[in-house]
């Protein structure tokens, strides 16, 4: 028996949903709105949410991240009267199960609900995995924790895609370690520090007398990966030259090494890594399509640290740990003052910048054993209060004052919720103004730019009376 949520407006065919999901033994719960589905979702643990996308209080898609993220990650099925292909590859982006029709038979409706509820028990159950150095337990970790170990059952190419210092190694290696290669070699190659003039000796070897100073063979690191995983770190600055005789070995694995006449075989499984926009590159023409789509057969974006600081005080004791041991000090913990200006920091390094403060703290006061703010050193410990004012400003709750700023009496006048909501619309409106300002009021660009579909864009911009172009666009 599950725990299933129903977030839509539309009474008549919440009943009837719910009606043939109860029938099937599973408990409903029914949220006319976005607000009180948020409540249900907090309040108790939901196996699977149908989520409608026009709602009274706002655009579905816009919980939809919120609902993924929460401790025990429901599946979604999305529900319009309208079936779009944009929202639904917005949808299933942002994690969602499926994405139906309302205009779907009871049937069709159960038939994913049920496959849904397979695939969650199936996700639940599964082994644990290797994840030697990857550390925390948040709910966008866990969910690359599940995609890695689903994937490393496989043998397709993986692309995981990230920030500088989230951790692409690591993960990749945890790949290998869970794959059915783990017996064999981890190979990796860092295609940022390859010049063009060395690269393809590096992957494919070469034979004495290839070249002057080739005095004996050399295997290249495709061959050393046979058997097991190659994996290409920061994949985009292989070199376009490169691109197109690597995609070759890719599809037959097999290549020719430097100076020799016939083919050689290697059976490896790709597993890649970028910081960079593939996708924006292959368009510009700085990387090669047809590579791209056999790297990302299977994509993994691993979050970058300040999505998720909920693993923030484990990173922090795990790393302390190790870095006291290797220096031979005593255990040293951070104080809860210290935690919560992590906490404020946006971390551009990721996880890499927070190890290396770490190590910084640790030489600063090497005999201390609990660490303060104050042991920072000064530039350090000067940016991390910069960026926490900085971001005061961005980041305050609509309903939050400011202490320098009086209220006005029409704020007195307003309940909280009035007062949140006529924020938001504030701020929804400046930001569609700045947006059809910025696109030159070209919709196909808008949509691009901000991520709605054309029919939530043309029905923002109608809530708000902002000029439209015509719908030809």
């Amino acid at each position: 028996m599950a725990n299933i949520l129903i977030v839509d407006d539309d009474e008549l065919f919440s009943i009837g949903l719910a009606d043939v999901l109860e029938s099937e033994g599973h408990r409903t719960f029914y949220a006319p709105t976005l607000a009180e589905g948020r409540k249900f979702a907090q309040s108790r643990d939901m196996d699977l949410i149908f989520l409608d996308l026009q709602l009274p209080d706002g655009f579905g898609m816009d919980m939809l991240s919120y609902l993924k993220n929460l401790s025990n990650s429901p599946e979604i099925i999305v529900i319009t009267g309208k079936l779009e292909e944009e929202n639904a590859e917005i949808a299933i982006r942002k994690g969602a199960w499926d994405f139906v029709k309302k205009s779907s038979t009871q049937l069709e409706m159960k038939h994913s609900c049920m496959r849904a509820l397979e695939y969650r028990d199936k996700r639940l159950a599964l082994e644990p995995v290797y994840r030697e150095g990857i550390i925390g337990s948040s709910p966008a970790l866990k969910r690359c924790l599940e995609e890695m170990a689903s994937a490393a059952k496989s043998q397709a190419e993986v692309l995981f895609l990230g920030e500088t210092g989230t951790g692409k190694e690591l993960f990749a290696s945890a790949l290998h370690a869970n794959s059915p290669r783990r017996e064999k070699e981890l190979v990796v190659v860092d295609c940022a520090s390859m010049t063009e003039s060395i690269a393809g000796s590096e992957l494919f070897g070469y034979r004495r007398g290839a070249f002057t100073g080739a005095t004996s063979d050399k295997p290249g690191l495709i061959l050393r990966a046979h058997g097991g995983t190659l994996f290409l770190d920061e994949v985009s600055e292989l070199p376009l030259s490169l691109q197109n005789s690597f995609l070759r070995v890719l599809e037959s694995h097999t290549y020719r090494p430097l100076g020799q006449n016939h083919e050689s075989c290697s059976n490896f499984r790709l597993v890649s890594a970028s910081n960079r926009n593939l996708d924006a590159m292959a368009g510009k023409g700085k990387f090669r399509k047809d590579l791209l789509y056999r790297l990302k057969t299977v994509t993994i974006h691993i979050p970058p640290l300040r999505k998720r600081l909920d693993d923030l005080g484990q990173l922090v004791r795990h790393h302390l740990k190790n870095i006291t041991s290797q220096s031979g000090l005593p255990n040293m913990t951070a104080s809860p003052d210290l935690l919560e200006l992590f906490a404020s920091y946006r971390w551009p390094g990721n996880v890499r910048e927070l190890v290396n403060t770490l190590k910084a703290l640790v030489a600063s006061a090497p005999t201390e054993r609990v660490l303060y703010p104050s042991h920072l050193p000064r530039d350090f410990h000067a940016r991390l209060l910069k960026s926490r004012q900085s971001d005061d400003g961005q980041t305050m709750d609509p309903g939050q004052i400011r202490q320098d700023q009086k209220p006005g009496p029409e704020l007195l006048e307003q309940d909280w919720k009035t007062y949140c909501a006529l924020t938001r619309e504030e701020s929804e409106k400046s930001y569609l103004l700045n947006l059809m300002k910025v696109c030159s009021n070209d919709i196909q660009k808008a949509c691009r730019h901000s991520g709605l579909s054309k029919a939530r864009l043309y029905s923002l911009l109608k809530k708000y009376n902002i000029t439209r172009p015509s719908r030809v666009n």
